[in-house]
């Protein structure tokens, strides 16, 4: 008999949260941040870890719940923290603890993980008091069917955990060697081929972009429109033809230079515009392959960021880039210095890609499980009941 089948046919007793879990608010004690003498004990609040203090008020294992402004997630399930040895709570967050032989309070915690609360949340700042804490209704299987249940959702937790640090690892190694045989490169200091070093403005056109404000942007956005136009940072709106006039579009490969706020290179090779604060690159040079030009300024962001942070509103002039001097090799070298630097970009973008959906996949099926392990079915007034059973055979064990 698999854990499903063992969950559906044991007996299940609905009970308010107050019940089964020792509520130890009253132990409480905010200090204010000039109060606290610095340590290594965490100090929570409502949504984590507010600061490390040197003493504690409670040593153990607990549910940490938030009690207001940081109290429900998206999915309306309550912010919650499990944490174990010493710690400092302030009156923001409820503490709960274990009540023996009654429910294992690891349980309590996956159950409330999935627990809409959003009806016994009220006011501005969102508030959840301890009454209404404590009337939360959640169901109560035997103590083994709870061990059971926390076995296989702490195995997928850890997994989770594990899968997420090595894609972490793999990814920041990966960009490590990136960044390693990019500044090789492109540094030329040991002048292994001949370069010829041209100011910006001698081997490429500057193209302007487009009159537009964040709120048209917004408003002319459209899903797989065939206009990209950029803003800064990773801002932009996908538009139609006729949204902005055809003598701003650019169709032609191209580089732009997002020169406010975080300095940042886009290579384009799709229609594309940007807002006219910022400029483009393009080039008509048959010596030049102009993905190597972006490679070398991304190579550089850190000098125009340098300059930007000497003004008063971080930017730069369209003069620091037409002035900018470029090492120029022969076209040859060029295309090898991109073949191996696009090659990274590759790597390294799709294990971006592949890292959040990899995790993703795996939180998806925890949450399954989660959610078949969990979800009861009360009958008449939460007293005996069964859990929902569907018959698709997955099997968690036997």
């Amino acid at each position: 008999m698999n854990i499903l089948e063992e969950i559906q046919n044991c007996p299940v007793e609905w009970k308010e949260l107050g019940e089964v879990v020792e509520v130890l608010d009253s132990l409480r004690r905010p200090i204010t941040k000039s109060q606290r003498i610095p340590g290594d004990i965490p100090y929570y609040g409502a949504n984590g870890i507010q600061d490390y203090v040197k003493d504690w008020i409670f040593d153990g294992t607990f549910i940490l719940m938030g009690e207001d402004g940081s109290v429900i997630k998206n999915d309306n399930s309550p912010i919650l923290h499990w944490v174990i040895g010493k710690i400092w709570v302030n009156n923001h967050a409820h503490i709960l603890g274990e009540v023996p032989g009654c429910a294992l309070l690891k349980y309590v915690y996956y159950v409330l993980s999935q627990t809409d609360v959003s009806d016994i949340v009220r006011g501005t700042p969102p508030k959840l008091n301890q009454k209404n804490l404590k009337s939360i209704k959640i169901p109560i299987p035997p103590l083994e069917i709870q061990e059971k249940i926390v076995q296989i959702l702490d195995k997928f937790t850890d997994y989770v955990t594990e899968l997420t640090s090595e894609l972490t690892s793999e990814l920041t190694s990966r960009k490590k060697q990136y960044s390693f045989y990019r500044d090789k490169l492109l540094s030329f200091e040991d002048e292994v081929y001949q370069v010829e070093w041209k100011k910006l403005n001698e081997c490429l056109k500057k193209g302007k972009g487009t009159k537009i404000t964040a709120s048209q942007m917004k408003l002319l956005h459209k899903d797989g429109a065939p206009i990209r136009i950029f803003a800064g940072g990773k801002t932009y709106a996908d538009v139609n033809y006729g949204d902005i006039p055809d003598k701003d579009i650019h169709t032609e490969e191209a580089i732009v230079v997002k020169s406010r706020g975080i300095i940042d290179f886009e290579y384009c090779t799709e229609p594309f515009s940007f807002k006219n604060e910022f400029w483009s690159y393009s080039s008509d040079n048959e010596n030049i392959n102009l993905r190597y030009i972006y490679h070398y300024l991304v190579h550089n962001k850190e000098h125009f960021q340098n300059i930007a942070n000497n003004m008063q509103m971080p930017q730069i002039s369209s003069n620091d880039t037409e002035k900018f001097k470029i090492p120029v090799p022969s076209l040859e070298i060029q295309s090898r210095i991109v073949q191996v630097l696009d090659n990274f970009d590759m790597v390294c973008n799709d294990l971006n890609i592949g890292l959040p959906k990899e995790i993703e996949l795996r939180q998806k099926q925890y949450e399954y499980f989660r959610e078949k392990l969990l979800t009861f079915v009360a009958e008449g007034e939460y007293t005996d009941s069964t859990v929902q059973y569907s018959t698709d055979k997955t099997s968690l064990g036997s």
